[in-house]
């Protein structure tokens, strides 16, 4: 059947991700200084243990932010093996409280190939939608960016309950654009997340590789966005 439309990740493929600069910015500010690549390896390091443990529930809102905080006090113990118990419960703390004021500080960022694959896609007549891990409150970084012009669905994990790997995530977007799974693909920057996740719910999931880091994974993939319309829609 026809593809009508395409799912996007945000963090990581839509958006560069935030959580590294922020968390690299709360040590910073305790005296400990750590380089931005040994952060962004330790949270892709726990990514899927995560995503085993709190992608198959559905969760408030207030778990979604002791997931992630959870997530965040793991970092800080990679990073930091000989913390003990007590610092790595307030640290994870502290990246959770920090979030707005950073946010401010650290603007959301697009890739470059972000907006030029939405407007080009929309153009064409797809249906595009996002389907994102992440808080609450990510939906004003996504109005905040301007991406609601180019986006018929939006759905973040911290709204609706269901966290990617869960299929009921991608089924919520595919009701809100009036597609079947064999209608969409979706287009991620993690494996266990995107690829796993969207083939849960009977959808192709596409590989977004932008560092070289994943190999030769069993799936589509791709190097940078502006793949999308010659390898997988075959444009």
């Amino acid at each position: 059947m026809k593809i009508r439309a395409v799912l996007f990740d945000l963090g990581g493929t839509l958006l560069v991700m935030r959580r590294d600069r922020i968390f690299q910015r709360v040590l910073s500010e305790r005296g400990k200084e750590v380089s931005l690549e040994k952060v962004h390896a330790a949270y892709m390091e726990l990514d899927p243990w995560w995503l085993s443990k709190y992608g198959v529930m559905r969760m408030t809102r207030e778990e979604t932010y002791e997931a992630y905080r959870d997530l965040d006090g793991r970092v800080y113990a990679r990073l930091f093996p000989q913390a003990g118990r007590t610092e790595t419960d307030e640290v994870s703390r502290i990246v959770r409280s920090r979030w707005p004021s950073l946010g401010l500080e650290i603007p959301p960022e697009l890739y470059p190939d972000a907006e030029p694959t939405l407007s080009s896609l929309s153009s064409k007549g797809f249906l595009l939608g996002l389907v994102s891990n992440a808080p609450a409150d990510t939906i004003d970084t996504v109005k905040s960016l301007g991406l609601g012009k180019f986006l018929s669905s939006i759905v973040i994990s911290g709204i609706v309950g269901f966290t990617k790997p869960h299929p009921e995530i991608f089924r919520i977007a595919l009701s809100e654009l009036g597609v079947s799974p064999n209608e969409a693909v979706h287009i991620g920057d993690l494996y266990d997340a995107d690829v796993v996740g969207a083939r849960n719910a009977g959808i192709v999931g596409v590989l977004l590789d932008r560092d070289h880091t994943h190999g030769t994974p069993d799936c589509l993939w791709i190097r940078s966005l502006s793949e999308i319309e010659p390898q997988v829609l075959g444009l």
